[in-house]
């Protein structure tokens, strides 16, 4: 099986899964596990440098509010090069990766017969449902059970850890001009690691605070 990620959280679980070696495609921001992906083609790009440009002047970019479009490029020569039976992307947000409708679109041109495969937690329980569903489409449901078992252990050990210690209060701040607080999985977070999540719910969508 060929596979390509447009997701670098999905390229962390096809290297958690152990099949970087079926992987043919990649996001320029995918970069772990460190020098294990030199070799695999990159397929998209952004029109941003963010390098050059300031929180305030990236937001503007791309919109002001997170509302861009065409923020990154994917490359459908590349794409059909690597001739991929699966390609993983998400339907979460558009200014995060490449966005699901010019996913589809991409790969509705070539031929064969490539599924895409759309991975869009809110939740942390969300996120280990995303494992198990790769671990079903790649072929390895086995390990993606066995891989889910030992990150939910990890994770009810911090909380047994942490547990009967003082809370801190934790404001997550995913972005820095505006001000724009993380919401979706990392107010879980926060509490499993013994903090009091602040400005975010769990699960839900953030706006930009002043």
């Amino acid at each position: 099986m060929r596979i390509v990620s447009l997701l670098p959280a999905a390229t962390d679980f096809v290297a958690t899964l152990g099949l970087l070696p079926s992987l043919a495609g990649r996001t320029h921001e995918c970069d772990w596990p460190p020098g294990e992906l030199d070799d695999v083609p990159v397929v998209t790009s952004s029109a941003i440098d963010h390098d050059v440009l300031s929180s305030r002047e990236i937001s503007a970019a791309v919109g002001g509010e997170h509302r861009g479009s065409g923020l990154y490029s994917l490359d459908a020569d590349l794409l059909a090069s690597a001739e991929p039976d699966v390609v993983l992307t998400q339907d979460l947000c558009d200014v995060c990766a490449v966005s699901y409708r010019q996913v589809s679109e991409t790969v509705r041109a070539m031929e064969g017969e490539t599924r895409v495969v759309s991975l869009e937690p809110r939740t942390l329980p969300g996120v280990f449902s995303c494992l198990t569903t790769l671990g079903d489409v790649l072929g390895v449901p086995e390990r993606a059970a066995a891989e889910t078992r030992r990150l939910q252990e990890r994770l009810e050990a911090v909380r047994a850890r942490v547990s009967g210690r003082p809370r801190p209060r934790v404001a997550a701040i995913e972005w820095l001009d505006p001000l724009w607080p993380a919401g979706h999985w990392v107010p879980e977070q926060i509490e499993a690691a013994g903090g009091i999540p602040l400005l975010a719910t769990a699960g839900e969508h953030t706006r930009p605070i002043s």
